[in-house]
């Protein structure tokens, strides 16, 4: 969330001299860290059939996990961010940016939350930067980035699409090419096959099939299904929780 917005990197000293427990039961130092991230870097830079997921969520009747406002109009997703980023860019607005490079990534609720509040279950001792650290892993973010607060919003699914060649989001998964002569249209993106090469060429663990890549799971790269909502879509805020209150409360 994957946006889940994914620009803003700080360093943070602690990782110098302290090692981490991580979910899967590692000890992690700094440069260890930083190999990891290279390496899903690296292995995402080529997608292939193997790699296609068929149980991403779906924006369908079907899944009754999502939840809908009254009446249907608008889904809740969810974005994590640093606090700076919300009360600069989101807080007291109701229309994202219409400029594509500022396009907000989200997954939908209850994803990631049902993944945090799992991970206290089985480490209820974890520390806030343990739990930041594994939030950073599953949504394919890097371990030095400034992230504080979940953030929701009530969004119209008409205005979200998933970063793949096909963007639809009431199918399990994506295919690994365009399909010839029919490049996607996206409201305020101009050409989307352009838009999607510029994700690949990005710094990040980008699977471009409709989920987050999972760097701290050696048995499975599968994160979270993530969405971008359009350039200039309207929102409503939700909660606003710092992440560790976010990772302790159920919908």
């Amino acid at each position: 969330m994957g946006s889940v917005n994914k620009k803003i990197v700080i360093s943070i000293a602690t990782f110098v001299t302290t090692s981490f427990i991580l979910g899967c039961g590692t000890v992690t130092s700094k440069n260890e860290l930083n190999k990891k991230y290279q390496m899903a870097i690296a292995d995402t830079a080529q997608a292939s059939h193997m790699e296609i997921h068929r149980n991403l969520y779906a924006v369908n009747e079907k899944n009754k996990e999502l939840i809908w406002s009254e009446g249907g109009s608008k889904i809740l997703a969810v974005s994590w961010m640093s606090e700076y980023k919300y009360n600069n860019f989101y807080k007291n607005k109701e229309k994202i940016s219409d400029k594509e490079e500022h396009a907000t990534w989200v997954t939908l609720v209850p994803q990631v939350n049902k993944f945090c509040r799992d991970y206290l279950e089985r480490k209820p001792k974890a520390t806030k930067q343990e739990v930041d650290l594994r939030l950073k892993q599953y949504l394919g973010l890097p371990h030095e980035g400034k992230y504080d607060v979940f953030v929701e919003v009530w969004v119209s699914h008409q205005d979200m699409f998933r970063p793949c060649v096909d963007i639809e989001i009431h199918d399990h998964s994506c295919n690994l090419h365009f399909e010839e002569g029919k490049i996607p249209e996206v409201d305020n993106i101009n050409k989307y096959d352009e838009y999607y090469k510029k994700l690949r060429n990005d710094a990040y663990p980008w699977t471009g099939l409709g989920y987050t890549y999972d760097w701290g799971n050696p048995d499975s790269e599968v994160g979270a299904s993530e969405y971008i909502l359009s350039p200039g879509s309207k929102y409503i805020i939700g909660r606003v929780m710092q992440t560790v209150d976010y990772c302790t409360m159920s919908y």
